[in-house]
């Protein structure tokens, strides 16, 4: 594997058309590290998901914070879920609610319901969730971007970030 700091793009083209799980994740390792907003969200959901690489919940909050410093909504999403579930870290409703609030502001609808329930259950309102069998566990799993090429030139991971 040859990586040049100026072509992340080219690392996480490789990790998308790679078939092996740890050759595509040294990819986007390098890819992310380069500041590719994507591959850093990727990178998270490797750790967060076990594919690749060893489960690894810190690093995955780690670098899903990168990402979503960069306005990543698939990190921030994932943060949320984290939150959520207590992964890597203690189970916090309000931090929950407020990653999840703010990456279905950025197009997530899907998690509304998780959100509706959420907040049903930091008001201490008792109704059933009609979507589920009462638990948010069942509602949520990671947020999985998009796996499409880059078709960039040059990585501007000020843009890279909208998948």
């Amino acid at each position: 594997m040859t990586s040049t700091a100026s072509q992340p793009m080219t690392d996480l083209n490789r990790a998308l058309a790679g078939s092996n799980d740890a050759d595509a994740f040294l990819n986007l390792l390098c890819a992310a590290r380069a500041g590719c907003l994507r591959a850093q969200s990727l990178v998270g959901l490797a750790y967060h998901t076990g594919r690749g690489v060893a489960l690894d919940f810190e690093r995955a909050a780690s670098w899903y914070r990168m990402a979503a410093g960069g306005g990543d909504s698939y990190a921030i999403a994932n943060l949320g879920v984290m939150s959520l579930l207590g992964q890597g870290t203690v189970i916090d409703d309000v931090d929950a609610y407020t990653w999840l609030q703010s990456a279905a502001g950025l197009g997530h609808r899907q998690l509304r319901p998780v959100i509706d329930l959420l907040e049903r259950r930091l008001t201490g309102d008792s109704r059933e969730c009609t979507e589920c069998d009462g638990s948010i566990a069942a509602l949520i799993s990671p947020q999985t971007p998009p796996v499409r090429p880059c078709t960039r030139t040059a990585c501007d991971p000020c843009r890279c970030g909208g998948v």
